[in-house]
């Protein structure tokens, strides 16, 4: 079991996903598996290939469903809903800006499952670019 755990067959390990539009470019870097209890670590870019006013990072539900939030840095100028999605709304960013955020959480013990842990980049509610991912949570 140890030797499964030390060759990373249990989750924790990030992947690096990224997507691309006119508008803008996104780098996710994140687990695709993680395990109930644990603390883990996700980090998004988001690089502006032309200003963007109101920049929104919306999250699928995967985000904060069965996780304990410990901190988003640096935190949004506000958060919202948005059929049931969280909204993370920053300061405008000029072309070539760089949005770099970290989100670090703890995984609820009991929430095992698999589930979509997407991210979009919006301009106030026009979507720029998407950036499919899963989490699966392991027991």
């Amino acid at each position: 079991m140890s030797l499964l755990a030390l060759a990373d067959r249990f989750g924790q390990q990030p992947t690096s996903s990224a997507a691309a539009a006119p508008a803008a470019r996104m780098q996710l870097s994140a687990p695709e598996v993680v395990r109930g209890g644990l603390f883990f670590q996700s980090r998004l870019e988001v690089r502006a290939l032309r200003p963007v006013a109101f920049p929104r990072i919306v999250l699928d539900n995967g985000w904060v469903e069965g996780m304990q939030v410990n901190s988003i840095e640096p935190a949004p100028a506000s958060e919202s809903s948005r059929d049931g999605q969280l909204v993370l709304s920053y300061d405008k960013l000029a072309a070539g800006d760089l949005l770099r955020i970290w989100f670090q959480f703890e995984v609820d013990p009991t929430s095992a499952g698999r589930r979509a842990y997407g991210v979009e980049l919006d301009d106030a509610a026009t979507r720029l670019v998407r950036l499919p991912h899963t989490l699966t949570v392991l027991p």
